[in-house]
């Protein structure tokens, strides 16, 4: 009895042509094989970025109507990236404030192309919010406006905070309704829209602050090239690669 248990201990050691496979399959399927053969993969899913900057009009344009001239060129950056952005774009006397959905990507590239717009000036990024699952708005609405009012709070990351949450209420409340009632209600906004818009001074304030990410120190942090220096190659002084 003993001799065939030991015999039998051996034979279940002996390597086969499916050991290999046997051994892998020990665990089971993995989450994502679970999740893929299901269809829920994440990795096909699209989500969306939600992110909004603001700007200063070039001092030469000041006092002159760029509504057109901002416009085209959204549309003809739009086109180039084959990017289908939604969102809005709010003009006044001497500033822009614009909130687009867009995938993160394509909002990166899109900021890299916005550095050579001379229309625009002291550009800064107040805020992004990836891994949105819906859009809020179908299309990019733009709208001429003026509204003055000072700004309350001095503190610069506080107004851009309530900048940004505003916008995505207002483009909330938008996106709810059809595409007409969307023009409509720009055409003509009620006070608790307006209430909503961020006015001239705040947008002006907002460009010039320091402490908010400009389009160069978004595009060095999101766009330009990663390099990774190991703590363990920080050698000095640094070893000859080869020994003559």
């Amino acid at each position: 009895m003993d001799s065939a248990s030991s015999s039998s201990a051996v034979e279940t050691t002996v390597p086969t042509g499916n050991h290999a496979n046997t051994e892998e399959n020990i665990l089971g399927p993995s989450l994502l094989d679970v999740m893929q053969k299901m269809g829920l993969s994440t990795l096909k899913a699209t989500y969306f970025s939600r992110s909004a900057f603001v700007a200063r009009l070039h001092e030469t344009l000041v006092g002159q109507d760029c509504t057109k001239r901002i416009q085209e060129f959204f549309a003809t950056t739009l086109q180039k990236l084959e990017c289908d952005a939604s969102g809005l774009v709010l003009i006044q006397d001497t500033s822009v404030c614009v909130f687009l959905e867009s995938t993160s990507a394509q909002f990166t590239d899109f900021c890299a192309e916005l550095r050579s717009f001379s229309a625009l000036t002291d550009v800064k990024i107040i805020a992004t919010c990836d891994d949105n699952a819906t859009r809020l708005m179908k299309s990019l609405y733009f709208k001429k406006l003026s509204i003055t009012k000072p700004v309350d709070d001095a503190d610069e990351l506080q107004v851009a905070k309530d900048v940004f949450f505003n916008l995505i209420t207002l483009m909330r409340r938008l996106g709810a309704t059809p595409a007409t009632a969307i023009k409509k209600a720009l055409a003509t906004p009620s006070n608790s829209d307006l209430q909503l818009m961020p006015s001239n001074e705040v947008v002006t304030f907002l460009a010039k602050r320091d402490a908010l990410m400009t389009l160069d120190e978004f595009h060095d942090i999101y766009k330009a090239p990663i390099s990774i220096e190991l703590e363990s190659e920080r050698v000095w002084p640094i070893h000859p690669l080869f020994t003559y």
